[in-house]
């Protein structure tokens, strides 16, 4: 059986439409990952001709004559960040993405013509590139962006401007709309503490002046942030003004 017939095969199951929201619907699923799909999607993704925005050695690195604008106007492209990923598909009538990290990710689908499921040539790109399984069940619920920022759960010590961008359905127009520094799933921050950061978020640090330290920091990783001993606060950056 070809690899088309497999991958439209893909079951969607929308619960919830309706018109009660306030602020902008969009459709969601959580999805699993199978084992090593991570790992394995770079050399996918060329063999399929999917243009890579990936970082190495701590930079984003952007397909030779490619700027981000152009990888996203070609339709369909791919960030990969360590275990972090977004797959995303950008047409005149299609805005679908599926992010996530090496065990699990989100399907999100904001509506450019209705409240609709992702295409066929949407799974038939995530199933060439090995992020769904075969046969796969999705079901897809409404969720909507809240027009206040939400409130920000005890314990995690976030700013709300980020902490509503790590909900967002669309990091790259939230941070832009927030005026938040974003280079591809990264989003600079401030954390405000003292002491040494977990080893694991050390990779992200830009430099530290006494109590402030600057981090270039993957999205999904700023409430791990915000939660480390040594951190008393995450915020973004003060923005001088004239």
């Amino acid at each position: 059986m070809s690899s088309r017939a497999v991958w439209v095969t893909v079951l969607i199951a929308v619960l919830g439409l309706g018109t009660w929201a306030q602020g902008l619907q969009y459709l969601w699923a959580e999805v699993p990952l199978p084992e090593g799909a991570v790992g394995a999607l770079a050399p996918k993704a060329a063999a399929l001709g999917v243009p890579v925005a990936k970082v190495q050695d701590g930079t984003l690195v952007f397909p030779e004559g490619l700027s981000e604008a152009d990888l996203r106007a070609g339709g369909a492209y791919l960030y990969l960040d360590g275990d972090f990923f977004l797959l995303g598909v950008e047409t005149p009538t299609e805005y679908a993405l599926l992010r996530g990290d090496a065990k699990k990710a989100e399907l999100i689908v904001i509506p450019r013509d209705g409240l609709v499921p992702p295409s066929a040539a949407f799974f038939e790109l995530a199933g060439a590139l090995r992020l769904l399984s075969p046969g796969a069940t999705i079901t897809l619920t409404v969720k909507e962006v809240p027009l206040k920022l939400p409130r920000v759960p005890a314990g995690v010590r976030l700013d709300p401007v980020l902490w509503a961008l790590v909900g967002h359905p669309d990091w790259f127009g939230a941070a832009r709309d927030s005026g938040l520094e974003r280079v591809g799933l990264r989003v600079r921050v401030v954390a405000e503490g003292s002491g040494a950061l977990a080893e694991s978020l050390e990779p992200y640090v830009l430099s530290s002046t006494g109590s402030l330290i600057d981090l270039l920091i993957p999205i999904p990783l700023l409430p791990a942030l915000a939660q480390d001993p040594a951190v008393r606060y995450v915020r973004p950056p003060y923005t001088p003004h004239p």
